[in-house]
Order: structure tokens, then C-alpha cells, then sequence
């Protein structure tokens, strides 16, 4: 009999209660509205936006306001915002809640892009944690009684991490309002190489009287229930572990409830399936795109066509990575993505995807003509490598 993993309810302010937190990590260009959706139906708990500019954000940007869009999704959810000004900030979270009524607001600390450590944002202020604190504070103080959450990493780089920055930073912010840190274990050196570093994670659970959350080499069940058991944290979020994969918050939610092997493993689609999922994701991310152009006023002089092209343009943008992700694995992969890759629009993506589905010889392997047609078509789970 495996045994259950207790995974309790987090509260935070405002009447707001993550009841399985078991979480999806923001990723920039990858956790976007439609894929959260994916996420959320197979059994993820909360999720977070991929990050927007506070000063873009002010200023109107559509594609940064369109980051911060939460009608679709399900409850609770939060918004993620980045900046490295406290009075931006704290304008910043006014604007997002007031639009877009996000039941949290996160703070981005740990983004470790060039583009947003040179401008002192992200896991640069990890090494400001003065102003780590002072961004904190002004945020909760404008949108109060909204719960403002913090992501951070371990440190700037092994040295500063061993220097315990990531407790010092957490207990200031703490200290400044946050009601939950999320701990990326790995430096800003690291970026995502490497492994993440979930001594310094339980450090963080131990120092701090709020929950702490854990994000870092979760890419299976077993990973999750035992960074819950032995990490001191209070949920868990997985990032890249979930990119082409909605399904592995299923196959967790299984295995934390003590369902034998058997049953987690049939929580893996075979490769139709996966093809199926990927139709599914295409045809909500043009639904997505259309609706959002159709808001704009400087598409208002668009005619339908030319709002639904744009919609298959830009849908494509979004969903490439996720199909390439889809197939990974499967017989011929290399001559699928090849084929995915000369795309020019999402409606054409589909159109090779229901190709490969049905006619899956195409793609095979010199010299194994047959055996990617039998792994199409038959039932028998695969694990996605």
C-alpha cells in the first residue's frame, strides 16, 4: 500500500484558501491563460500569470496587460508583476486589481533574465533586500486587504546563497506583509541548470511563519510527495516538469492519495492521445487570441478575417513550443518537429498534427516504417522523455 501524503489547505487573507496546493510555477512565454486552463482541469490547484512589467503595465501595453488577464481562469488565481521601483510597484498592483480583480498578487524576486536583472527587478533584488522589502510593503499597503505573495531564489550565485540571503530576504518580506514565498531552489547563476537546492528551501519553510511553497526538479510524483514530506513546505510548484505535460498534475494528485502504481501510470496518455490534448490546446489558444484582438481598440477597424488571421498568427507563436513539447518522444520525432517547425500558422500546426495522427508512416524512422503506426493507434501508456 503506498502511503498518502497529507496535503493540507493554505488560507490566506481576504477569505482566500488554496485547498490542494499542488501548483503550476509561472514560466515565462509557456503559462499562459489556455495552458493554465489545461493545467487546472487535470487537477492543478493554483496558478500564477507569467510576469508583467509594472511600468508596461501602466503604460498600456497590450501584450504585458494581456499577461495579467485573468477573467478565463479558474479561482483562486494570481497575478505575477515585476519592477524594481516601489511607488511603480505598488501603481502597478493597484491597476491589475482594479482590472482584473486577481484574488493574489505575486512578486517576481527570482527571474534571473538579463532583461530584468540589469534593471534591478527580478533576482537582482535579491541582493538589495532592503528594497525587496520596501517593494513588499508598498504593494500590500495599496492593495490591502488582496494577499500579496513573493517568489524568490536561493541567491544570486552559490556564495551569496551559502551567505543565507534566502532566509534573510524571506523574513524581511515576511516581515514587510507577504502572506506565502515560493522558493525556486536554484541560483540566478544557475539559471535553470543544475540542480535546485532543497536544503535552502527547507531553510526558508523553517524561518518564516507563513507558508512556504517549493519549485525546483519536480518532474514526477515521487518527486513531489517527497519534497512534501521531508522539505518542510507547504505545497509544491511545478514548472518545467508540466511544459507539454498538463497531465503530471493527475498522475501527483493520484499518487499523493495512495493509489498504487498501476493507477498513476494509466494517467499517461499514449501518443493519440497526446495529439488529442494538442488539438484541444491549439483550438483554445485561436479562441484565446480572437477574443483578446477583438477587445483592442486598434484592431477596430479590422475586418473578421482579418481578426481571425491575425488570431492564427499569433496562436501559432504561442502554441509551437507546447506541440513540440507534445511530441516529444514519440516514433519519428525528429521528421515531426522538422514538419512542425515550417508552420505558418496555428491552423496549419493542427493540420500536421491530425497528419501525423493519421497518417503516422509518413514520420517513421528509415528502415521502421510500421512501428510508429502501431504506437499511434494502440492503447498502451508511454512515458514522455
Amino acid at each position: 500500500m503506498i502511503e498518502k501524503v497529507d496535503v493540507q489547505p493554505i488560507r490566506l487573507g481576504n477569505g482566500v484558501t488554496i485547498e490542494w496546493p499542488i501548483m503550476l510555477a509561472p514560466m515565462a512565454g509557456v503559462t499562459d491563460s489556455v495552458f493554465r486552463g489545461l493545467c487546472r482541469e487535470c487537477g492543478c490547484g493554483y496558478a500564477t500569470t507569467e510576469f508583467a512589467r509594472d511600468r508596461a503595465l501602466l503604460m498600456g501595453v497590450p501584450h504585458q496587460v494581456e499577461l495579467a488577464d485573468v477573467r478565463d481562469d479558474d479561482r483562486p488565481v494570481g497575478v505575477q508583476i515585476f519592477g524594481a521601483d516601489p511607488d511603480e510597484m505598488r501603481r502597478a498592483a493597484a491597476h491589475v486589481i482594479e482590472r482584473f480583480q486577481p484574488d493574489v498578487l505575486d512578486i517576481n524576486m527570482g527571474c534571473p533574465a538579463p532583461k530584468v536583472t540589469n534593471g534591478q527587478g527580478g533576482s537582482s533584488l535579491l541582493r538589495d533586500p532592503a528594497r525587496a522589502a520596501a517593494i513588499t510593503a508598498a504593494v500590500v499597503a495599496e492593495i490591502a486587504p488582496v494577499p500579496v505573495t513573493v517568489k524568490i531564489r536561493v541567491g544570486w550565485d552559490d556564495e551569496h546563497k551559502s551567505s543565507g540571503v534566502a532566509v534573510d530576504v524571506a523574513r524581511r518580506i515576511v516581515d514587510a506583509g507577504a502572506q506565502l514565498v515560493t522558493v525556486h531552489g536554484r541560483t540566478r547563476q544557475q539559471k535553470y541548470e543544475g540542480f535546485a537546492c532543497w536544503d535552502t528551501i527547507s531553510a526558508v519553510a523553517a524561518a518564516v511563519p507563513v507558508p512556504v511553497v517549493g519549485n525546483g526538479d519536480i518532474t514526477t510524483p515521487e518527486d513531489a510527495a517527497h519534497r512534501l514530506r521531508t522539505s518542510g513546505c507547504r505545497g509544491i510548484a511545478v514548472g518545467r516538469g508540466a511544459r507539454g505535460r498538463p497531465w503530471v498534475f493527475r498522475q501527483i494528485n493520484v499518487f499523493l492519495q495512495g493509489a498504487p502504481p498501476a493507477e498513476v501510470a494509466a494517467c499517461e496518455p499514449d501518443i493519440a492521445e497526446r495529439i488529442a490534448i494538442g488539438l484541444e490546446h491549439i483550438r483554445r489558444q485561436q479562441a484565446r487570441e480572437l477574443a483578446l484582438l477583438r477587445e483592442r481598440p486598434d484592431r477596430a477597424s479590422r475586418t473578421e478575417l482579418e481578426l481571425r488571421e491575425e488570431a492564427d498568427r499569433r496562436a501559432l507563436g504561442a502554441m509551437l513550443p507546447h506541440v513540440m513539447w507534445y511530441v516529444w518522444g514519440v516514433p519519428g520525432v525528429s521528421a515531426v518537429r522538422r514538419a512542425l517547425s515550417q508552420a505558418h500558422t496555428a491552423t496549419e500546426l493542427e493540420a500536421l498534427l491530425v497528419q501525423f495522427r493519421e497518417r503516422p508512416e509518413k514520420y517513421a524512422p528509415a528502415g521502421d516504417s510500421g512501428a510508429p503506426a502501431q504506437q499511434v493507434t494502440s492503447s498502451p501508456r508511454e512515458r514522455v522523455l
